[in-house]
């Protein structure tokens, strides 16, 4: 499985000349704890989280945010991106094309990916949803058919 099949899609970027309170405007109003950082040619430069608000001083997201950020392309293996959230310890990578981000894989994105998998016990077909099935695309079965599988992401 690849990066460009569990992505977010609808990235929400912050401009690197935004104030923090801009920043934190954003992050609060949807709820999310880090933000890609663009500049104004829409190139990823940064990011910034909630650590980087609370924790350094600044007037600008270009102060604060993180530099060195990790990112991946659309068709980064997720076992890779499993293995870069767990073992650099961050909640979240961009997807980036050409400097620019296309997407974001973030925790809640694997975990999403584990309780989405569905599968027909009459013909072995795989469903991603989050509710089971009411038929089988393939065999046409109904919901009574379906078992959750739980695969470790990447898997």
């Amino acid at each position: 499985m690849k990066a460009h099949e569990i992505m977010t899609r609808n990235v929400i970027c912050v401009n690197d000349d935004a104030t923090v309170e801009d920043a934190a405007r954003l992050m609060t109003r949807n709820r999310i704890s880090g933000l890609p950082v663009i500049n104004s040619h829409g190139m990823l430069v940064g990011l910034v989280t909630e650590h980087d608000l609370i924790a350094k001083e600044g007037r600008t997201v270009k102060e604060i945010m993180t530099r060195s950020v990790i990112s991946v392309s659309a068709d980064t293996e997720v076992e890779h991106i499993q293995h870069l959230l767990t073992n650099q310890r961050i909640r979240r990578v961009p997807v980036v094309e050409n400097g620019k981000v296309v997407g974001i894989v973030s925790r809640s994105d694997l975990v999403r990916q584990i309780a989405m998998r569905w599968v027909c016990g009459v013909c072995g077909e795989i469903v991603r949803t989050l509710d089971p099935p009411r038929h089988c695309p393939r065999c046409g079965a109904d919901t009574h058919a379906f078992t959750r599988e739980v695969v470790p992401p990447g898997m």
